[in-house]
């Protein structure tokens, strides 16, 4: 087997660029998950671990947040991405999806999609076939210039991503290289999966070389490429994502794999003569509203009990190089393995310098109920509807209905509301439905009785990001209906409804005072003179989101494992604004600034993991 470019040719089960034979050795970054400002002592830090590539997917739920609405600004610079790791010289691989799960919203996909109620993702639909190459070329586009043919740095372009844990439908995948072929790349392309015999089968294609995912296993042992050896027996063995580490949900335990594992599945790799690649080099943040989620387990058994798991805001994923850019541990361990395969002393990065600002008082106060014409927007219709279909992609939707009096209602139930709803009734906190509890209603007592105004905020926790069951769309809000049972009665569907939609995106126009109920905005300022990383810890607060002039940190929640948020150094002034959204409860109006990040706290809140979940 010899096919490839004329730069970048795989032959002989290796690889030859511009003449020369490599092994890859590979780092994962994300940039649309690192500040723009920090790219390049996160792309530095991979060169002095020895490894020669980075590799990168694309956001298609970030790059087009809206239908036809394009942007490739600030941390979503691609073309600027791919100059400085060029100018570093390293290789570059790019995947741009367009799903890539990662763990993100959607798994990369964008939620108007499904304001098309009939959509069918990752299929030959044609609606979705129309709106992904529309993206696919506007990437492919800015991506042409800089490959290996051109002179410069990509030598490889993926094939959407692990399609063999989704479908196996071969005429999709053929069609998926095909489209990169016609939008002009002529550089290899590739496709990443498992390395079980249904994953491979599934997810390859036939002009392409398939790579394989796998890791956390303690070794490299043969049953993880005797199947690929069996299927390609010309091509390389390409470890494309080696698992490092795992990603992180909120109520379980943060996700630690030993440095010695690691470090002793590189050797191994070394001398079998692998390519391979670190997912993640350096895992980077989910900020504002981008992560994902995950059911776990779902075997053939037991569909019925799937759990959904909301990933954390950190995407620290116990990779090589930490959230906050510090070289771990794990970082020096393998560093040791790769001088000795190299032959020669590796630099050695500076520890990062982070800074603790002290306690912030957040002395304003805005009600949400107060502000929703002034950050939301009106809906009315008889029967609520989801999300999507009001345009709205993150955040919050809150539906708002009236029930007379002396209805002598004995339930309030939901049917197909996602994720996590706050119920009111007349003003008043009656009770929280989170979408994994078994009981999805409540029972009113006499307040209900005098009839009045019922209220559901509901929030959006993330989209599921992998799997079949993610074909027709995860929408959020309420997907079904809202009802009620009295004696007897049948139930009742409640109709005629105002909604408010919230993503949150802008609060600039947040009405604030000394005082308000909750759920509410909490505002304080802050000084730093010095532009060091820091962390804010939200010990006095139960759960919701943090924004630092202006920028949404992301989400936290009291059940850990993380219990503080990344604030990056470039985002810092002299004289800095801080809104945290609080839910739930708050002992005291008071943040803090410190110098550490809290990855794995609060065990005792955190619930054991489901077993038999297909996890990272």
């Amino acid at each position: 087997m010899i096919w490839g470019s004329n730069m970048v040719i795989i032959k002989d089960k290796d690889f030859y660029i511009n003449g020369k034979k490599e092994k890859l050795y590979c780092g994962a970054i994300h940039y649309f998950r690192v500040f723009k400002e920090q790219w390049y002592d996160r792309l530095y830090k991979l060169r002095c671990l020895g490894f020669n590539t980075v590799e990168t997917y694309c956001p298609w739920n970030l790059h087009e947040k809206r239908d036809g609405e394009f942007d490739f600004e600030g941390m979503l610079d691609l073309e600027a991405f791919i100059k400085l790791a060029t100018e570093m010289g390293l290789y570059i691989i790019v995947r741009p999806g367009p799903y890539i799960c990662s763990e993100c919203d959607f798994g990369g996909l964008p939620s108007w999609l499904l304001k098309n109620e009939g959509v069918a993702v990752r299929t030959d639909d044609p609606f979705y076939i129309e709106k992904s190459d529309r993206y696919l070329k506007e990437v492919v586009e800015r991506l042409l210039p800089y490959l290996n043919t051109k002179g410069g740095n990509i030598i490889a372009i993926a094939a959407e991503n692990e399609y063999g844990s989704f479908g196996n439908s071969r005429k999709y995948m053929n069609r998926c290289v095909q489209v990169l072929k016609d939008f002009g790349v002529d550089v290899p392309i590739i496709t990443t999966d498992g390395h079980t015999p249904v994953l491979l089968t599934g997810g390859s294609a036939d002009e392409a070389l398939a790579c394989l995912n796998f890791g956390k296993s303690g070794n490299i042992s043969p049953k993880y490429t005797e199947t690929h050896k069996e299927m390609f027996p010309d091509a390389p063995i390409f470890h494309f994502e080696h698992w490092i580490g795992g990603n992180d949900h909120w109520g379980e335990p943060y996700k630690f794999y030993p440095k010695e594992y690691v470090a002793r599945e590189v050797e191994q790799q070394l001398e079998q003569g692998m390519s391979f690649g670190f997912y993640m080099f350096h895992g980077g943040t989910n900020f504002g509203f981008f992560s994902g989620a995950n059911l776990q387990g779902v075997t053939v058994k037991n569909r019925g009990l799937a759990r959904y798991v909301s990933t954390v805001t950190s995407y620290d994923v116990d990779a090589a190089v930490s959230e906050w850019g510090e070289c771990t541990p794990k970082y020096f361990e393998v560093q040791k393995v790769m001088e000795k395969h190299l032959g020669k002393t590796l630099p050695k990065p500076e520890p990062v310098k982070t800074q603790a600002l002290g306690d912030v008082r957040l002395d304003k106060t805005a009600s949400l109920f107060d502000n929703l014409n002034n950050i939301g927007t009106h809906f009315q219709s008889m029967l609520p509807r989801n999300m999507e279909h009001y345009g709205q992609d993150y955040g919050y939707i809150l539906y708002r209905c009236t029930i007379p009096a002396n209805m002598h209602i004995k339930l309030i139930g939901l049917s197909d509301v996602l994720d996590r709803t706050h119920i009111f009734f007349n003003g008043l906190h009656r009770g929280t439905i989170y979408r994994n509890d078994e009981l999805q209603y409540i029972e009113p007592g006499e307040w209900i009785e005098e009839g009045g105004t019922l209220e559901l905020l509901v929030e959006n926790m993330g989209r599921v990001n992998f799997g079949p069951g993610m074909v027709m769309g995860e929408r959020r809000g309420i997907c079904g209906y809202v009802y009620v049972l009295a004696p007897e009665s049948p139930c009742q569907m409640l109709c005629d409804w105002d909604i408010y939609t919230l993503p949150m995106e802008d609060l600039s126009r947040l009405e604030f005072g000394c005082g308000g109920k909750l759920p509410a905005f909490f505002k304080g300022s802050f000084k730093a003179e010095k532009k060091l990383d820091c962390f804010v810890h939200l010990d006095n607060f139960t759960k919701g989101f943090v924004v630092v002039n202006g920028f949404n940190l992301g989400r936290y929640w009291n059940i850990g494992p993380q219990l503080s948020l990344y604030l990056p150094a470039p985002l810092l002034k002299d004289e800095n604004e801080i809104i945290v959204f609080e839910e739930e409860a708050v002992s005291e109006p008071v943040v803090s600034i410190k110098d550490y990040h809290i990855l794995d706290g609060n065990a005792e809140k955190q619930k054991a993991t489901v077993t038999g979940v297909n996890d990272r």
